[in-house]
């Protein structure tokens, strides 16, 4: 036996309720999408930039020059050759400090003791061993370079690995070049925007595009073969030049207009 279940029919009252609710719910729903649509396009609309980059460089004398010089022993057991170093060391070591270098201002920068081989009837002979040690030398003296790689020269060095130049103020001279390539990235902004016939408004962002100042190097002598004979009849000939530093920084700019 089926049973059937009746229902009343809905008055006309509440099915236009439910329509009237149905509709309060979606309307505000559809009403509200459209701001954001405005405000994406009003957004992308205002996105009107101009983005640069900017060099600034200045031109400085350096005042300090870092001097990299040492010593190359050779002997029969890595001992001998150590001992050999360390005593021909000590002379290099006193002409410095006759040159009134702090020692502060003496930092050892490599040190190497290694095997010393010979290739001999098509195979490898051990013929002993050396050692080479370096050191760097701060100094101010900027005129007395020549002096000094003579003095360590006679001293007994026979590697002078380079001079390099640099300035004990280079971040001050840094910030002038930051200020100088902020001013050539306005004038490219403007000389742009006016081309263009628009008008720059206000800096919108800055990226530093700072890079370090490479030292100058100036100076350079072999790494291998001792100096002794030829650096003595050459010492009272050889030039050192400072020259001059290029302090360069970038930034990348961008404005509105």
């Amino acid at each position: 036996m089926t049973t059937v279940k009746r229902f009343k029919p809905l008055s006309c009252a509440v099915l236009l309720g439910a329509a009237l609710f149905t509709g309060a719910l979606t309307a505000p729903a559809a009403y509200a999408a459209e701001p954001q649509m405005n405000a994406a396009s009003t957004s992308t609309a205002a996105l009107r930039t101009i983005t640069v980059t900017g060099y600034g460089e200045v031109v400085v004398q350096p005042d300090i020059a870092y001097v990299q010089l040492g010593l190359h022993t050779t002997g029969k057991t890595a001992r001998e050759a150590q001992e050999k170093n360390a005593k021909q060391f000590k002379a290099i070591h006193s002409a410095l400090e006759k040159l009134n270098i702090p020692a502060a201002d003496i930092q050892t920068v490599r040190f190497v003791t290694m095997p010393d081989y010979s290739w001999e009837n098509n195979k490898q002979e051990l013929k002993g061993y050396q050692v080479e040690q370096i050191v760097q030398v701060k100094y101010r003296n900027l005129a007395g370079i020549s002096q000094l790689i003579d003095a360590a020269t006679a001293a007994g060095a026979n590697r002078i690995e380079n001079v390099s130049f640099s300035s004990e103020k280079i971040e001050e001279y840094r910030m002038d070049a930051m200020d100088a390539a902020l001013d050539n990235a306005r004038l490219k902004a403007e000389r742009m925007a006016k081309r263009a016939g628009v008008k720059i408004k206000e800096t919108v962002q800055i990226t530093d595009g700072i890079a370090p100042a490479p030292p100058v190097y100036l100076y350079n002598l072999p790494r291998t073969g001792s100096m002794s004979d030829a650096a003595k009849e050459e010492s009272s000939e050889s030039r050192v030049y400072p020259g001059e530093l290029k302090v360069g920084i970038s930034v990348i700019v961008t404005y509105s207009y």
